[in-house]
């Protein structure tokens, strides 16, 4: 089982164990998030930050969203939830502003070194375009437009809160069967068509014409779903089209396998599927990982999708 601390204008303080605990992590959502329910020690209402253990290293950093204190009978039990770092970003505002060639450092010391984050993994070469923060934008999404546009995929902020701009770049493989590194006790194999998306209409010249057109090679051609990009007027690109169209076939298959045992691995990880039933998968990778513990033991429930 993890084990907890939690950190206050006192220091660090350990929790007791854990009575039960549900940690998140999803490819598509910046924050990691934990729920955590404890036997009630004196001080852990005065928690700011709380820190999940695996063995001595650190899987879990975030900022303590609730504390909800319960009382039943002769028994007081306290619930804490909290978001790791990238949840930081999520809740404040950036300041408007412009950027020409901005570099990596830039963004960094101006975005996420004043929410306490330490130093950055990627290069810092600039980006050579425009990029302009708006009004109401929060400073996840300077962040992760910077890095979209410059490497042309999402940033990650791990769960111990590591920053990195061009995502996992570990290239261990994770390998699940019965007589691989990973078993599992149940596994579902998910296509779902209809979230294929089969062509892009785009509008690249004035009038009302979306006369441009990019199809989905990996699309059924007896099955016809469409959507509308506006290139001129729209803040749409043929990038914006061929993002929906990879979008809609990462979104078209899934596994998912129930795993009797603690999995702390990265989203984002690389992975393959050794089944003799579902069939073997090479290409794959870790959309989201669902961790519980309590009275009936451990179990993590992976989401694999394929990398297009």
């Amino acid at each position: 089982m993890l084990s907890f601390r939690i950190t206050t204008r006192q220091g660090e303080k350990l929790l007791p164990s854990p009575i039960a605990v549900v940690y998140n992590s999803e490819f598509s959502v910046p924050a990691d998030d934990v729920t955590l329910e404890i036997p009630y020690v004196k001080g852990c209402e005065d928690g700011d930050f709380l820190l999940g253990y695996e063995n001595s290293s650190l899987v879990f950093k975030g900022q303590i969203d609730e504390i909800v204190t319960l009382k039943s009978s002769n028994k007081i039990t306290v619930k804490i939830t909290a978001r790791s770092m990238a949840g930081i970003l999520l809740d404040n505002e950036a300041e408007p502003c412009i950027y020409f060639n901005a570099s990596s450092s830039v963004i960094f010391e101006r975005h996420l070194k004043p929410f306490g984050f330490a130093d950055f993994e990627g290069d810092n070469e600039p980006y050579f375009g425009y990029l302009k923060i708006s009004k109401g934008m929060s400073q996840w999404q300077v962040f992760e437009n910077y890095c979209v546009n410059k490497y042309g995929r999402s940033p990650r902020i791990t769960g111990d809160g590591r920053v990195l701009l061009n995502g996992i770049s570990d290239e261990e493989v994770l390998c699940f069967g019965k007589n691989e590194s990973y078993d599992y006790t149940s596994a579902e194999k998910k296509i779902k068509r209809y979230k294929v998306i089969s062509e892009v209409r785009l509008k690249v010249v004035q009038g009302n014409r979306y006369g441009s057109a990019i199809k989905n090679s990996l699309a059924d051609t007896r099955l016809v779903r469409r959507r509308y990009v506006d290139a001129l007027n729209g803040g749409g690109s043929v990038g914006t089209a061929d993002r929906i169209i990879k979008k809609s076939n990462e979104n078209a298959f899934e596994v998912v396998l129930t795993c009797p045992y603690r999995l702390m691995c990265e989203v984002g990880r690389k992975a393959k599927l050794r089944d003799e039933t579902l069939g073997s998968f090479d290409g794959l990778y870790v959309h989201k990982l669902r961790y519980t513990s309590d009275s009936s033991g451990e179990k993590t429930v992976i989401t694999l999708k394929k990398e297009i």
